[in-house]
């Protein structure tokens, strides 16, 4: 059980940015680990690029080192209003190990992935 504190401290809180593009497009680049703990973050950044109205949210992770599944909810979450009102939550993922977490789940379906 140390050992899972000690891992656990060690993690690396997720931080996030936003910029605009064109006028159609934001980006929210996030750095770090996407958990739990960042949930309510990333949604915060997430509803705060939606509610731009851009037709593309680009979501940033190549700089993510940790992925768990109530991130992946959020991300989901944010792709599907977005499909809903015309547009598309495209997720930038550079790291083979969560990609094929990302391919495992099938989020493909729903997000559009970027090299």
């Amino acid at each position: 059980m140390d050992e899972v504190r000690k891992s656990s401290q060690r993690a690396t809180p997720a931080r996030f940015t936003r910029d605009t593009i064109e006028e159609t497009a934001t980006v929210v680049r996030v750095d770090g680990e996407l958990d739990i703990n960042s949930a309510d973050a990333l949604r915060d950044a997430l509803d705060a690029a939606e509610a731009e109205r851009c037709s593309v949210l680009r979501v940033d992770a190549g700089s993510v080192t940790f992925l768990d599944s109530t991130a992946l909810g959020v991300i989901l979450a944010s792709a599907q209003r977005m499909a809903e009102r015309g547009g598309r939550l495209e997720l930038v993922c550079g790291s083979p190990s969560i990609r094929r977490i990302l391919d495992m789940t099938m989020i493909s379906r729903t997000v559009h992935l970027l090299p």
